[in-house]
């Protein structure tokens, strides 16, 4: 009986660390998703204010473009 109660606690004791390095490695992974999330948004904005800035440039094209053809 003893030994069944041994046996039990090693198991017990087996799957509380798996569990602990499960919960670690999904804790790193929460980390580095949140990393590249933050990444990906820094990516983002920077290309909307890019694309803000050519739609910009763009319309002062087309502004000048339509001058030049009512002054011609």
């Amino acid at each position: 009986m003893a030994e069944r109660l041994a046996d039990k606690i090693e198991r017990l004791i087996a799957a509380a660390e798996r569990a602990h390095a499960e919960r670690l490695a999904l804790h790193e992974q929460v980390e580095a998703l949140t990393n590249e999330n933050r990444d990906l948004r820094r990516v983002i904005e920077h290309s909307h204010a890019r694309v803000e800035e050519l739609a910009g440039q763009l319309r002062r094209l087309e502004d000048e473009a339509a001058e030049t053809q009512r002054e011609d």
